[in-house]
């Protein structure tokens, strides 16, 4: 009897840890459904949002919810991406219709949200739970902060077993977009983003300069004495 007491233990053991295993992906396939079916070209169409919020408010109670203990650190910063970019999203349906995030008193700064248990603002997510622990720059093309010239909000869930290779994507993808980094060959100037500017310290404690780190990710370098300048930043929202 001892005997199928100990095989029936280690049988429901079993099933237990492949159910807590399954529970910490299920979030990262919901979190992709919503931004599959709501994210077209990096734009979001709020006002349907704002009719049919209940997924959204799903998700968001799901990020209240969600245990991060004794897990590495990329499935961590995979969430925190995501909530991020959802906390994005649910803040600004909430307030819909504005024109801008920065139309939002605190958007960044104030607002506060039940994130694993933390309450969090967005830039403590982005500052405390992001990139404090990785210290990676590239976090910064992930993040969709509802405006024009933020890199354009991403259509698929970030991943913990596909992390590092979806920020390389992700880099790659914004570095070779001329509304992020424009060479001008005739000027020898690269005009680059505002981001670039705002963390030119992470930027350049990662690679040594701005012009190196994009020429980490750039197919075509860009001539390390070309004068560096930066644009103008859209907050417009990036409504659909």
């Amino acid at each position: 009897m001892s005997k199928k007491i100990l095989s029936l233990t280690l049988i429901l053991s079993s099933f237990a840890a492949i159910c807590q295993e399954r529970d910490t992906t299920t979030i990262f396939d919901d979190f992709n459904s919503f931004l599959l079916k709501e994210v077209v070209f990096g734009l979001v169409d709020y006002s349907s949002l704002k009719q049919n919020p209940e997924k959204l408010n799903d998700l968001v109670r799901q990020i209240a919810e969600y245990n991060l203990s004794d897990l590495p650190q990329d499935h961590k910063t995979a969430f925190y991406i995501d909530a991020y970019n959802l906390l994005v999203i649910k803040q600004i349906t909430d307030n819909y219709p504005v024109n801008s995030p920065m139309d939002i008193e605190g958007f960044f700064k104030v607002q506060t949200f039940n994130v694993a248990g933390d309450i969090l603002t967005l830039d403590a997510i982005e500052f405390t739970k992001l990139i404090g622990p990785t210290q990676d720059p590239r976090i910064h093309f992930a993040l969709g902060c509802g405006a024009r010239s933020c890199p354009f909000l991403y259509d698929n869930a970030f991943y913990p077993d596909k992390l590092q290779e979806q920020l390389n994507f992700r880099a790659e993808v914004i570095i070779e977009r001329p509304n992020y980094v424009y060479v001008d060959k005739d000027k020898e100037t690269v005009t680059l983003n505002k981001i670039f500017d705002w963390y030119k310290s992470q930027f350049t404690g990662n690679a040594g300069s701005l012009i190196k780190y994009v020429n980490k990710f750039k197919f075509y370098k860009v001539p390390e004495n070309y004068q560096v300048q930066f644009q103008e930043y859209d907050w417009t929202l990036n409504d659909r």
